[in-house]
């Protein structure tokens, strides 16, 4: 602040920037002494008008890292399930942490985000999801007005090649195989050749009961799923995700020798349960146990890390290799439109179309 002298007057002058020009103008205030509490009190007539001014201006303003993610889950909390909340909140947690909690969104660049992100240590993979999580994020915040437009000045993490992607999304035939072979506990096996076979999701499975294996009608009735987060049975990802499985002859005598194994156990530990999955309470089994198997067995057998989600892309690899149509291969999955899926249909069909070539290729008819 500053004063002029007009005549027998003075006037007090502060600058502010117009957020619709983005020139500085000028508020004032008129004082009938130049004196220091005059001026104390033009100083704080002058502060008020400038804030006032200020809530009227559109223009985002700046938080940190760690407030955003507080409004963005608060938002996400009254439209979306609880288990989606969580397992984002899980996200962003790691997130957030990495770059800094205090950052400011405005401050933001790609390669601050990209090296921090980086130092992480995770694959490529993961640290493109952690990016998809954060941009999403960030767009909320410069649509709802709480930070300026940073999402679009990210770079995504230069992939693998879509190729080396799409194959590590699932198994060949002849490493399902080998990897159910050599896993040494038959519980785990078993859930492992359900998840191949059938395409379910980890929670659609562990949330199974008696009733929904319906092998009369060879039926896998899909209504439900295990929340990783919450650790509590909820309704499927989606509507579409709501279906009926239908059990080919394999998967039809698993599941009748899963029904079997599970009433067994049942009684031989003294639980009552109806789960076709559980512990030795009869209750829920822990994801991450599974998960750790799958993981460190993998790892042993074929000598790369995989998770459930990979035991659920097989089963489209082993229908495409079958000549099933992709439509039916996405309702099984309960997919109502999945880009992951139809690359790795493409894919293997495209690898099957090639070793088809490579048979026919030196085959002589004639000479």
């Amino acid at each position: 602040m500053w004063v002029e002298q007009r005549g027998e007057k003075y006037l007090a002058v502060d600058r502010y920037k117009d957020f619709m020009t983005g020139k500085w103008k000028r508020v004032s205030t008129v004082m009938d002494r130049d004196t220091a509490q005059a001026r104390n009190k033009a100083q704080k007539i002058l502060q008020a008008r400038i804030e006032a001014l200020r809530q009227q201006d559109p223009e985002p303003q700046d938080i940190s890292l760690a407030e955003l993610k507080e409004e963005y889950l608060k938002y996400q909390t009254k439209l979306l399930k609880e288990s989606t909340v969580i397992r984002n909140e899980i996200v962003l947690n790691v997130v957030v942490r990495a770059i800094g909690p205090d950052t400011l969104c405005g401050r933001l660049t790609a390669g601050i985000i990209m090296s921090r992100l980086i130092d992480t240590g995770k694959e490529n993979v993961t640290i493109n999801s952690y990016l998809t999580r954060l941009k999403a994020m960030l767009r909320w915040g410069y649509q709802n007005d709480y930070c300026p437009d940073i999402a679009g000045k990210l770079k995504m993490l230069p992939d693998r090649s879509e190729r080396e992607k799409i194959s590590d999304k699932f198994l060949e035939k002849s490493d399902l195989k080998k990897l159910l072979d050599g896993m040494q506990v038959e519980y785990w096996q078993n859930l492992s050749r359900l998840l191949a076979l059938s395409g379910l999701r980890i929670g659609e499975a562990l949330a199974l009961t008696y009733t929904d294996l319906d092998t009369d009608q060879r039926l896998i009735h899909v209504t439900k799923t295990l929340s990783r987060a919450s650790r509590k049975v909820t309704s499927p990802k989606t509507a579409d995700s709501v279906r009926d499985v239908y059990m080919q002859d394999e998967l039809l005598s698993l599941c009748r020798k899963l029904v079997t194994g599970a009433k067994e156990r049942a009684l031989a530990h003294g639980y009552a349960s109806d789960l076709i999955f559980c512990n030795l309470d009869g209750e829920h089994i822990n994801y991450d146990v599974y998960e750790k198997y799958l993981r460190e067995n993998s790892e042993r057998i074929l000598g790369r890390r995989i998770t459930s989600h990979v035991m659920r892309h097989t089963m489209t690899s082993l229908f495409a290799e079958a000549g099933v149509d992709l439509s039916v291969i996405s309702r099984r999955l309960g997919h109502h439109d999945s880009r992951l899926t139809r690359d790795i249909y493409l894919h293997c069909t495209q690898a099957q179309r090639e070793k088809d070539h490579e048979a026919v290729r030196k085959v002589s008819l004639i000479s």
